[in-house]
């Protein structure tokens, strides 16, 4: 057992202290898209000098609001009890 341990020690990869990706959250929303799309976006964004993070942004954060409001808005008006 000592060996196998060993061994996966051995084989693991060190950590990248330098260049270590600190994100805020480990959520994320994505969308798959077509390889025609994703080469169109990717030439728009460049062409534009963004990143195509940048043009989604304020699309993201507009259905995120949406979405609150309509949790909240169901939390307010509970749904109607059947009566039976």
């Amino acid at each position: 057992m000592a060996d196998t341990a060993a061994e996966a020690k051995a084989v693991r990869r060190r950590g990248d202290w330098r260049h270590r990706e600190n994100r805020a959250s480990s959520k994320y929303v994505a969308k798959r898209v077509t390889e025609e799309d994703h080469l169109a976006l990717t030439q728009y964004a460049e062409d534009h000098g963004v990143k195509i993070a940048e043009l989604l942004t304020p699309f993201v954060h507009e259905l995120i609001q949406r979405a609150h409001a309509h949790c909240e808005q169901r939390q307010e008006y509970p749904s109607a009890v059947k009566a039976s």
